[in-house]
């Protein structure tokens, strides 16, 4: 079985990536400029060289069979690709952190670099988590459509509420954006003088340990609500009752990325790995953490699109 909303989201991928690739080179060719100008001191080859990867994935992601059956089919083939993918994945973050720790010339310049205003992780986490807020109000459309009942949409609303709370903290409430001066009364009490609740006093003494208990049940969930679907699928004989909870559930296979994330959080906790794991690292989790998500509420979309179909066939 062959998903057409998996096709099309292959093909929204290599415009997502190709429209990447064009705004990494602008950017490059903006540094270039202003440093000709003698407005920029440095220009950063980074930003040519990840347009390059990009690029090269386009043209590769325009013309893959392979990806389109990654993406849209149905079959254990599939499946065992995706798995493969997953864990893939996991080592190329691992390989990523690795690669750009050794070659800074010191931890201030791979902070300023990965961490800084404007830096790699902290847009890539504002740019997931407006994606997920998207797929998460369409998956809300979707449930309204197929189900007589309003909760499971009022749920995924809520979602979309709490991942929009996210994207909001990320960017500060805007001063990352408009770069707005803090009002006295937040910076007193907040540690990194930002307008943000999650740095505020009592929260952010204890915030890697909450950060810990949630990815933990995070993970928790990921291996723990497939298996309890399942049980339910066997005793389910309404097609479309099983096309949703498959659509639903998290995918199984995805565990080795919130490991990872939860293995990054206990070591930012209890400050294990200290020479090589640093507590800012934990905007890493953060990002993994996003993506992971965005990547389950977009296999539950392409799946909703089938569960649809089969929903309204005699």
């Amino acid at each position: 079985m062959r998903y057409p909303r998996g096709v099309r989201l292959t093909h929204w991928l290599t415009v997502g990536l190709g429209t990447a690739a064009v705004l990494a080179t602008f950017i490059g060719l903006a540094q270039v400029v202003l440093f000709g100008l003698g407005g920029e001191t440095t220009v950063d080859p980074g930003w040519f060289l990840l347009a390059l990867v990009l690029a090269c994935l386009t043209l590769w992601g325009r013309s893959s069979q392979w990806l389109t059956r990654l993406l849209a089919d149905a079959d254990s083939t599939a499946h065992h690709a995706r798995a493969v993918v997953v864990w893939l994945l996991t080592a190329a973050v691992i390989l990523l952190v690795a690669a750009l720790k050794i070659s800074s010339a010191d931890m201030d310049a791979y902070k300023r670099l990965v961490f800084g205003e404007g830096g790699l992780v902290e847009w890539s986490q504002v740019l997931v988590l407006i994606a997920a807020c998207r797929v998460s109000w369409l998956i809300g459309d979707d449930l309204r459509r197929q189900l007589p009942h309003p909760a499971p949409c009022l749920l995924a609303r809520g979602f979309t509420v709490l991942l929009g709370f996210l994207l909001l903290e990320e960017l500060a409430w805007g001063q990352v954006i408009f770069g707005w001066q803090t009002p006295e009364s937040i910076r007193s009490i907040n540690a990194q003088q930002e307008t943000t609740l999650h740095n505020i006093g009592w929260f952010q003494d204890r915030l890697d340990l909450f950060t810990f208990l949630a990815t933990v049940a995070f993970l928790a969930m990921v291996v723990l609500v497939p298996w309890i679907c399942r049980k339910a699928l066997r005793r389910s004989s309404s097609p479309q009752r099983r096309a949703l909870l498959q659509a639903l559930m998290p995918a199984q296979y995805s565990w080795p990325l919130f490991l990872l994330v939860a293995a990054l959080a206990y070591c930012v906790a209890t400050e294990s790995l200290s020479h090589f794991v640093h507590n800012r690292d934990q905007e890493w989790g953060e990002l993994v953490l996003y993506a992971s998500g965005l990547l389950l509420l977009l296999r539950t979309r392409v799946l909703l699109g089938g569960s649809e179909l089969q929903s309204t066939q005699p």
